[in-house]
Parts: C-alpha cells; structure tokens; sequence
C-alpha cells in the first residue's frame, strides 16, 4: 500500500471538507440572520422548525436506506446503491415538499374570493390567518435546507440556475412573510411545484438505467407537460395579473423588487422549458428509432 500516495489526496480531502463547514456555516448564518427579521415570532418558529425536520428527515433516511443497501436479501443489492446517494435522498424531499405545497396552492386558490377588498390579495391584513403565509414559510424553510445541501455538494453538483432560484426566491419570500404580502400570487406559484414530483421520478428511472422504458418515456412526458402548464402558461398569467394590479400594491416599495425577481424567475423558467423540450425530443427520437429498429428485426427473412 502506497501511504505517501495516499498522504496528499487525504489532506486534499480535509481541505475540501473545512471549505464545505466554513461555506455552510456562513451561508446558515445568514439564512438565520434573515429569518430572525421576520416581525412575526410563530412566522420565525415555522420557518426554523420546519428547516431543522427537513435536515432530520434527510439524516434519517440516508440511514434507512443504507442499512436497506447493507441488509437486504435480494442478491442484487445493487438497485439500493443509488438510493443512499445524496442526490436521490435530496430528490425525495423536494418530492415531498412539492406534494405539500401543491395541495397548499389548491387552499390559496380557495381563499382568493375572500379577498375583500381587493387589495387584501395583495397587501395581506396581518391580524387575519390565511394559508398563503403557512405554505410560503413551509416553501422557504425548504429552499432553506436545499440551498445549504447544495452549499454543502457544490463540488458535485454544480447547478448555478439552481442556486440563482433558490437564492432569488428565498429573498422574495422572506419579504413578502414579512407584510405580508402578495397572498394571491402565492397560489399559482406554488402550483408550479405539481412539477416537481414527475422530475424526481424521471430522475430516478435515469439513475436505475431504465431509460428505454415505457415508465421513462411517461414520466419525462407528464414532466413537461406539467412544468409547460404551470411554469410556462400559469406563470405567465399570473404575472401579467400582478403587472395589471400595479395600482393594489405600488406603495410599498420592496414589492418591485419582488416583482422584478419574478420576471427573473420567469426568464429562469423559460430557460428551463427550452432545455425540457429538446430532452423530450430526444426522448421520442430515441423511441421512434428503436421502434424501427424492432420492426425490422420482425420481418422474416425471405432467403
């Protein structure tokens, strides 16, 4: 065993680690400094408490699936092996928290006829409970964990628009919790999480080497279809509602701001939509030839 070969890549390994806890513990600070501006203390408590379960369920579950890995009685134990990868126990949280917030958007929606007056939707009464303030101290808690899991994998994960959404986004929520406001825009932005879900799993089906299956091919058209529907055509329309009830919320100042990083978000997500599109076409490219391919190894050979 070569140890003086091994000395060098060991403390390079040590570095990287000191790098990542000095990297995350600044960027922690920094989301804790942020929370603790919030006026409301339930507000605060929800967002803190909501981070740490997000950070518990990760721990836990990278041990329930490595002992799944290390105990399972199939004699393939390799289908476990990328459950227990960082990625894929990330994934399954965002799953989780896109399901919460997808439902949470469907009680937004509910509550945009109880908007009286007007500008209630946007310029939200504080002594009045609504659910947009619940899902969007729910949605930036995760955004909370999920920045700093990326923080934290940088050296692998190298996403930057990833990062710009998530920085962006935990900015501009963080402001409208402490009105609060922009309730009604809340509904259809956090519908756009209904996405998320068919991501994850067509993410899955690529890691398990399953990309000429039918599941696949499914999962990577209801993807698109979803992320067009919400991310595309609703983010589309509820910007132009805020840019046509300029009049109900230009007082407050911050609130250009956020709509400013909404129009970004929006650039953001056409960016992305673009990307989606040509991988599905890849995909149904992909499909039609090996259909071919298997017609033609179905025709009898006449010699």
């Amino acid at each position: 065993m070569d140890v003086k070969g091994q000395q060098p890549k060991r403390q390079e390994q040590e570095q990287q680690q000191q790098q990542q806890i000095a990297e995350s513990a600044a960027v922690a600070s920094i989301l804790v400094y942020v929370t603790s501006l919030q006026h409301d203390p339930s507000c605060r408590t929800l967002v803190a408490a909501t981070t740490i379960a997000y950070a518990t369920l990760y721990v836990l579950l990278g041990y329930v699936t490595k002992q799944q890995s290390l105990y399972s009685k199939d004699s393939d134990s390799s289908s476990w092996t990328f459950l227990v990868s960082p990625e894929a126990k990330s994934r399954f949280l965002s799953t989780l928290n896109a399901v919460v917030l997808t439902m949470g958007s469907l009680l937004c929606f509910t509550e945009w006829q109880t908007y009286q007056p007007e500008a209630e939707g946007w310029i939200g009464n504080p002594n009045k409970k609504t659910y947009p303030p619940l899902f969007a101290a729910i949605f930036v808690a995760f955004l909370h964990f999920d920045l700093l899991w990326m923080v934290w994998y940088r050296h692998v994960y190298k996403d930057v628009s990833a990062l710009i959404h998530h920085v962006l986004f935990i900015g501009m929520t963080h402001f409208v919790l402490s009105g609060p406001y922009f309730l009604k825009p809340f509904a259809w932005l956090s519908l756009t999480e209904l996405s998320t879900p068919f991501l994850n799993l067509r993410w899955y089906y690529a890691i398990a080497g399953q990309k000429s299956s039918n599941g696949y091919l499914y999962t990577s058209l209801a993807f698109a279809g979803t992320f067009l529907a919400t991310r595309v055509v609703g983010y589309s329309l509820g910007l132009w509602d805020v840019l046509r009830s300029y009049q109900q919320w230009r007082s407050i100042r911050g609130l250009h701001a956020v709509t400013l990083g909404l129009m970004m978000g929006y650039f953001l997500n056409l960016f992305w939509a673009i990307k989606i599109v040509h991988a599905v076409q890849r995909v149904l490219q992909t499909r039609k030839k090996k259909n071919t391919s298997n017609k033609r190894d179905k025709i009898p050979n006449e010699d």
